[in-house]
């Protein structure tokens, strides 16, 4: 045994001595590297589930149906060639779409160096640009910025514009599977067709022809480059629009050229030369402003009311609507009306020109501007006929074989007593004028109320009523009825209404209804119509014949004189209202039909001591205007000629004899009919023209009866000896030589 004592050994044993050491020589990591860390697995975790949120949305995400006006088109209304625009229905979005082969490229270029450079490299959105955009959303008020094109057609076509982060990511997810479904070309189509180019204008095509009255395919490339600059903002950068917006958009034109370099679509050299364009004023859409605009009503009203098409199509629904309006036409009409009539009197003129026997409206004057004045004084203006209603007494008394050359006493006033009446109906000619026997011819020719009344009392009011309403007027017409006073014409028809009903005169019988579409068809294919127009047999030939035989007298010597020589056959009939509250003129030439009515104010004010006249009648403006439409219509035209005089009744002709009373016996006249077979010859024809005794309002017929009336003779009716034959070269004039009033014609 030895004396050395043993040293004590741990309790762990020798390993956890060892650790222990290890313990001691592992260093630990410093604080931030632990915080990278841990931002790095949140990050990468956000990143994740942000990825897997992004899958997980565009999975689910749908391409909407496009909105309410992405794939709407203006409607065009068309003058009869259709092809040349009359006016358009835009809805407050004037678009016209069209294929990208229409579209220059210069300006497809413009478009993508001005909105979005990489259009050809990115997949329908901007990483940057987005980020950018929502950098600028949290650092300021605004939600704006940062879209592609891709991103900017989705917005537009099936979004709406609302800035809110939702939209935005449903904006992103929409635009990257557009451009997974789309080809680029596809999506710059439909981008150019859909973005918003000011002046109202929605695509391309509508805005090339708002700033410079063409078609996109015709643009230049400084125009091209205009309007991709103006999309960006058209109130800042429209020169019309406000005083600045030229020098800014100059700016955005020079950085839209300098894209189109920089992206090797132009060169330099190329850019040198091009110049800021020059801009067209602009103009309100032609559907609501100046003449166009009162057609463009009545077509609309036709579509909705025959067609059954409804207001959102026709403002949005592509249609194209060929009209029946002649262009020359119609420029016709407005030159004569706006040269002819008299300015700073508060008149009013409706025309309209309309082809016998079809029923096609080649003209329509309803107004100057429909954006001042809504009312179509062609179509709604209701004015009393005055003598353009001795024509359906004259119908009605030659469909009863009474001829043309029958003759009656025209001297005046005449009393023609009523039953249940105290008092006598008393019948004057226009400015009293006298005349002695004479036939129906010159009756006509020179409006002559005493032999008219007594020829409607002869066959009966309600023939004249019935005439009128076979021929095309209305039955409900405002004053129409079978009162003896209706050949005097209170009833109140319209302008295009008594077209109409002249019409049929015109073409021999045959009655067609106005219209003024031609076609309609829509570029989703949707409506495809076209008229077929249906004709009645109103009146016998034999009977028109010789009414227009007996109109064509009007015109060469009576009270149409002052519608001059058209230098073919031409036929009419003028009328004026109850102290001149209205005047017209209603004729035609056997290819056209023109009636043209005037009055003053609200249709109640007197059309006195107006340009050097005491009072306007049908013969004076109305007639001037008439002649000069026509003039202008048919220049160029074939001349035709009137069916000859058919002699209906000639075998049989009525004449009247009148019974001389006392001045203080008013009795009533013999009357009688006779059977002759030589003609009646005119005993007289005096200088002037005579018009209507109507009630005092211009809309209310007086008297009325029931039963037949029978004339009485002024005491001792006397024939004025025989005048000559009187020559007209335009309005009357106010003091003729004798002092006494004009005898202004009818």
């Amino acid at each position: 045994m030895t004396g050395r004592s043993e040293k004590p050994k741990s309790a762990d044993g020798p390993r956890a001595g060892s650790r222990s050491a290890r313990k001691k020589g592992r260093r630990r990591r410093p604080g931030w590297q632990r915080v990278l860390f841990g931002l790095f697995w949140v990050g990468f975790t956000v990143v994740v589930v942000g990825f897997l949120a992004t899958l997980l949305l565009y999975s689910r995400t749908d391409i909407p149906a496009p909105n309410e006006f992405a794939e709407s088109q203006s409607s065009i209304i068309y003058y009869a060639d259709g092809e040349t625009e009359l006016a358009r229905f835009t809805g407050g979005h004037n678009r016209e779409l069209v294929t990208l082969d229409r579209i220059p490229e210069t300006a497809q270029h413009a478009m993508i160096a001005a909105e979005d450079r990489n259009f050809y490299e990115n997949q329908g959105v901007s990483i940057t640009g987005t980020a950018r955009a929502l950098w600028n959303n949290l650092t300021s008020d605004t939600t704006s910025g940062g879209s592609t094109i891709t991103q900017q057609y989705v917005k537009n076509y099936f979004l709406t514009s609302e800035q809110t982060y939702t939209r935005k990511v449903e904006e992103a997810m929409i635009a990257i599977k557009i451009d997974r479904q789309l080809s680029k070309d596809e999506i710059l189509e439909n981008y150019l067709n859909v973005i918003y180019y000011g002046r109202g204008a929605y695509g391309i095509q509508t805005a090339s022809q708002a700033y410079f009255g063409k078609n996109v395919e015709d643009l230049t490339v400084a125009e091209g480059a205009f309007l991709a600059a103006v999309t960006n903002a058209p109130s800042l950068f429209d020169p019309a629009y406000a005083e600045g917006n030229q020098e800014r958009a100059e700016q955005r034109f020079a950085y839209v050229i300098d894209g189109m370099v920089q992206e090797g679509w132009l060169s330099a050299q190329e850019a040198a030369g091009v110049t800021f364009p020059e801009l067209k004023d602009p103009e309100e859409t032609t559907a609501n402003t100046g003449v166009e605009g009162y057609i463009a009503d009545e077509v609309r009203q036709e579509l909705v009311q025959r067609l059954d098409i409804a207001d959102d199509d026709i403002d949005r629904g592509g249609l194209r609507i060929v009209t029946t309006i002649d262009q020359g036409h119609q420029e016709a009409a407005e030159e004569a009306v706006e040269s002819l009539l008299p300015e700073g009197e508060d008149l009013h003129v409706g025309l309209v020109a309309m082809r016998p026997g079809d029923g096609a409206i080649t003209a329509m004057y309803g107004g100057s501007d429909y954006a001042e004045r809504q009312l179509n004084d062609a179509t709604g203006a209701n004015l009393q006929a005055g003598s353009l209603f001795k024509v359906f007494t004259l119908l009605g008394a030659l469909d009863e074989d009474v001829s043309t050359r029958t003759t009656f006493d025209g001297y005046t006033p005449q009393y023609f007593t009523i039953e249940g009446q105290a008092e006598p109906y008393e019948v004057n000619n226009f400015r009293n004028q006298q005349f002695g026997r004479i036939d129906l011819v010159t009756a006509t020719a020179y409006s002559v109320n005493t032999v008219y009344v007594a020829l409607n009392q002869q066959i009966g009011p309600a023939a004249t009523r019935d005439a009128a309403i076979t021929a095309g007027l209305p039955e409900d017409t405002p004053g129409l009825d079978a009162s003896l006073s209706n050949v005097l014409g209170p009833a109140s028809p319209t302008v295009v209404q008594m077209a109409e009903a002249y019409s049929t005169i015109a073409a021999e019988g045959e009655h067609a209804d106005g219209y003024l579409v031609e076609s309609v068809t829509s570029t989703n294919g949707d409506y495809d119509y076209e008229v077929d127009v249906e004709t009645t047999r109103a009146f016998d030939p034999d009977v028109t014949a010789d009414a227009i035989d007996a109109m064509t007298h009007v015109v060469t010597e009576g009270s149409g004189t002052a519608a001059g020589d058209l230098g073919r056959p031409a036929a009419g009939k003028s009328g004026t209202s109850e102290n001149n509250r209205s005047a017209w003129f209603n004729g035609f030439v056997p290819q056209l039909t023109a009636t043209v009515g005037m009055y003053k104010g609200d249709g109640t004010e007197e059309m006195h001591d107006i340009a050097g006249l005491d009072q306007i009648t049908g013969g004076t403006f109305p007639a001037q205007i008439w002649g000069e439409f026509m003039r202008l219509a048919m220049d160029g035209e074939p001349v035709e000629e009137f069916p000859e005089r058919a002699g209906v009744g000639d075998d049989t002709m009525w004449t009247r004899t009148p019974t001389p009373t006392t001045e203080d016996e008013a009795t009533t006249t013999t009357e009688t009919e006779t059977e002759t077979e030589t003609e009646t010859e005119t005993e007289t024809e005096t200088e002037t023209d005579t018009e209507t005794t109507t009630s005092d309002d211009p809309t209310t017929t007086s008297p009325t009866s029931t039963d037949p009336p029978t004339t009485t003779t002024p005491p001792e009716p006397t024939d004025p000896e025989p005048t000559d034959e009187p020559t007209f070269t335009g309005p009357p004039v106010s003091e003729p030589p004798d002092g006494t009033a004009d005898a202004g014609q009818d």
